[in-house]
């Protein structure tokens, strides 16, 4: 008999493969009707019109380059943040540069992790479990030299879930 981890693993995996059929490569095209996202530090992204777009409570614009970006999620309770790091040393490889981040960032103990990429910038997905047992994507992208992350939670709604991988798929950069 499988242990409650195991079991959500393994549906989890599943609906993984079944999002990869519904949408190749991390997704179809966002509907028409999604609003752009432009933030100055050099990406962008479409999000559903309900989602409310935020940011620090002290910023005066979620598009300054220097801010993170969340989007909230009313009807799933569901959030993704997107923020800026600091540049790629030149010295470094995209591989060990993304191991050195992920070794600072990732408290929360690894559920598991894997290479992807996103818009053809190579990334780290990284997936965490919370200490409140929900789970976390963690994504760390080099475009270029710039280094961007992107975290999603919590990941186990699938509707969120759905919805996020709709959304990773119209992540581009600019100024390449």
């Amino acid at each position: 008999m499988l242990s409650d981890t195991a079991r959500a693993q393994m549906l989890r995996l599943v609906s993984i493969g079944v999002l990869s059929l519904a949408f190749p490569a991390l997704g179809s095209k966002a509907p028409s009707d999604w609003t752009t996202f432009t933030s100055m530090a050099g990406w962008t992204i479409k999000y559903p019109p309900a989602w409310q777009v935020g940011s620090c409570n002290s910023c005066r614009d979620p598009h300054a380059a220097d801010v993170f970006v969340s989007f909230f999620d009313p009807a799933t309770g569901g959030t993704i943040m997107i923020k800026r790091l600091k540049n790629k040393p030149a010295d470094q490889s995209v591989a060990r540069w993304l191991n050195d981040v992920k070794q600072v960032a990732v408290v929360n103990p690894r559920v598991m992790e894997r290479w992807i990429t996103l818009d053809g910038a190579r990334a780290l997905r990284v997936e965490t479990r919370n200490p409140d047992s929900t789970e976390s994507e963690n994504i760390y992208i080099v475009d270029g030299s710039r280094t961007f992350f992107i975290q999603a939670s919590p990941i186990q709604n699938m509707s969120f879930y759905r919805l996020y991988a709709r959304m990773l798929s119209t992540l581009r950069f600019a100024n390449r």
